[in-house]
């Protein structure tokens, strides 16, 4: 695939987001309360860095290199009680795979920013744990749910103080 092709195609990715974002997303009652995994052939392998972060959905691999290793990630989420509420608690699952290196996770690298546009900075892993390290090989899954208004929100992961992923979501009641 050319380079040309690769920077069209995230200039298009891009504006179909910023569309969403702007204009909503309409869909009947209940259509997406619960989010289902999306099959593999609608995502991409997305690469990420501190020069060259990466804007993602839910459900996009993204390979994050940093120096200290190459990381993959995968976000699922939200998922959501099927009820109607100004607001709602969203789980979100992490899916790690550390191709190389040695990798720090660590939960005070995450914000979210929100349907109303509130920070907010969760405290823990839903196992308790608020760190971990990976090393090559090795795979994990976590998950952080925190309670938030409704709408469109972004996800951020920023290891080493500079952030490598935004993952835009859609949090919708029933």
């Amino acid at each position: 695939m050319s380079l040309t092709t690769s920077a069209s195609k995230g200039r298009n990715r891009l504006a179909i987001l910023a569309a969403f974002a702007l204009a909503g997303v309409f869909t009947p009652a209940n259509a997406n309360a619960v989010s289902s995994p999306t099959p593999s052939h609608l995502h991409q392998v997305m690469a990420a860095s501190q020069l060259h972060p990466a804007l993602a959905i839910p459900g996009d691999a993204v390979d994050v290199t940093l120096r200290t290793g190459k990381t993959e990630v995968v976000l699922q989420g939200p998922t959501i009680p099927q009820v109607s509420a100004d607001a709602l608690p969203g789980t979100f699952t992490f899916n790690f795979i550390q191709k190389s290196g040695k990798t720090l996770i660590n939960i005070r690298d995450f914000g979210i920013l929100d349907g109303a546009d509130a920070l907010i900075r969760p405290v823990k892993f839903d196992d308790g744990s608020t760190s971990f390290y990976l090393s090559s090989g090795q795979r994990r899954s976590v998950r952080v749910t925190t309670f938030m208004a409704v709408g469109t929100g972004t996800l951020r992961w920023a290891p080493l103080n500079h952030y490598v992923v935004d993952w835009q979501f859609v949090e919708e009641t029933a």
